[in-house]
Formats: structure tokens, C-alpha cells, sequence
């Protein structure tokens, strides 16, 4: 599927960069968030070519992506799921986390929980790129099998990036291992560095600035993702916390 129109909610570096790809697939862009500075910047980088309401923007496209931090999206899944009239062809998210969207997104018709494992430490629109996706694994939740399920991997694969069928619970396993463990870890890593001086941040390795890097990003952002994904990252930080006081230093 490469809809002619597509919807963003939450024009930010993820939306901004899908509304750039889009755009660049020769998709019609229409934005809407809480932030209208947001918009604003997503028309003068060329991320949307129009903005729209909350209520406008189902009825205008032919794919909605649901781009916001988790609890908007929630909120926004809700929201669509007691509204009337028309419902696009392919509605999908892009939270970090899929077992709370599954079970919000119960009874919304042709709605896909999808996860692309790309991104940036930096925020906003400004950071988008429409290059981000190429190459990329993007996870999304199986549906029927059958023509919704077309619809998305036609989507994402129009993204650039690579389809991954994966249930909503084998999906929040795996990520908390594989990105919500490490984002904690770099928050950690970066107080102690920069506890010890400047010169220890001037001596970085490539290791050390990757997970600087890191770091950079939002807590406020990962804040509900962590708290909905709980029950899969505490275990693991136990486990790394363990291993770390039985790591012996001696020859």
C-alpha cells in the first residue's frame, strides 16, 4: 500500500520523518498535534503539507500513523474507537511498547500495533530524516492474515524499512533487553562519567560516546514506556545488577 494521503498524529522525529518519507513517495502529508509550533516547523522542513484537527484527520486520509508518546496515542486510540463516521484503510502506532496498544486498540477496525526500531536521540521535528527507516527491522503486530496485513507491510516496506511479525508480548520481551535496559544503563554511564570531570568526558572511547549518545534522550519521553514495560525490564536489571557485582577484576 502507498496511500495517497496520509495522516500524522504527533509531528515529531519519528512522525516528521515517515511524513518526509511519504512525502518523498509522493503521498499527500497531513499533520495534527497538541503543539502547534510542532506544526508550524513540520511545514517549513517539508514533513506535512497541511495540518488538520484531531476530528478532521481520520476523514482526510487513507493512512493515519499515530506518532505521539504512549499515553496520547492510548488516549488517541480511544478516542478513535467511539468516533463516527469513516475509518481509514491502515491506522497503525509506533510506541516502543505494544501490549497496552493491544489491548486499548481492541474493536478499532483496520488498526495495526507496529514498532520501528529506528530513531534519534535528539526530539522534535528538526531531528526527522526520511532516511531513518532504510534498512531498518520495523516490528508490527500480526492482524488476520489477510488484507490489512498486506496493507501494512506495503507500508512499511514504502518506509524503506524491513516488516517483522511479532506477537505484542514476545515484542516487549525482547525490547526490554534489547532498548529499554540499555536506555537506563546510558542514563546511569553518563551521571557517573560526568561525576568524575571533564577530562573524562574529553577522553571518551567510542563505546563511552555511543552511550552518551544515548543518554541524551528524553526521560520525560521514556517515562510511561518504562513504566508499561515493568514487569519484563526489573528481572533483567536485577540480572545485569548481579552480574556486574560478581564481575571479577583480578588476572
Amino acid at each position: 500500500m502507498t496511500p495517497a494521503t496520509v495522516g500524522i498524529f504527533g509531528v515529531g522525529a519519528i512522525g516528521g520523518s515517515i511524513g518526509l518519507r511519504a512525502r518523498r513517495n509522493g503521498a499527500r502529508v497531513i499533520g495534527a498535534d497538541c503543539d502547534s509550533a510542532a506544526l508550524r516547523s513540520g511545514l517549513a522542513i517539508g514533513a506535512i503539507d497541511d495540518v488538520a484537527t484531531l476530528d478532521e484527520l481520520p476523514h482526510a486520509v487513507e493512512a493515519l500513523v499515530l506518532a505521539a508518546h504512549l499515553q496520547p496515542t492510548l488516549q488517541e486510540i480511544e478516542r478513535l474507537k467511539h468516533a463516527s463516521g469513516s475509518t481509514p484503510a491502515l491506522i497503525v502506532d509506533v510506541a516502543s511498547v505494544k501490549t497496552p496498544v493491544v489491548k486499548a486498540a481492541r474493536g478499532l477496525r483496520n488498526f495495526v500495533p507496529t514498532h520501528p526500531m529506528a530513531g534519534t536521540e535528539r526530539s522534535g521535528v528538526q531531528a526527522a530524516g526520511a532516511d531513518m527507516f532504510v534498512g531498518r527491522t520495523w516490528a508490527y503486530v500480526p492482524s488476520d492474515g489477510g488484507a490489512l496485513e498486506e496493507r501494512v507491510r506495503a507500508f512499511i516496506e514504502s518506509m524503506g524499512a524491513v516488516p517483522f511479525a511479532v506477537s505484542a508480548e514476545e515484542h516487549d520481551r525482547a525490547v526490554a533487553i534489547t532498548s529499554h535496559v540499555p536506555q537506563i544503563v546510558a542514563w546511569c554511564y553518563a551521571k557517573l562519567l560526568r561525576a568524575q570531570g571533564t577530562n573524562a568526558e574529553t577522553l571518551c572511547g567510542p563505546v563511552a560516546l555511543e552511550l552518551l549518545r544515548i543518554s541524551g534522550m528524553s526521560p520525560t519521553m521514556w517515562r510511561d514506556i518504562l513504566s508499561a514495560n515493568a514487569d519484563n525490564i526489573e528481572p533483567l536489571l536485577r540480572k545485569l545488577m548481579r552480574a556486574l557485582d560478581a564481575y571479577d577484576l583480578s588476572p
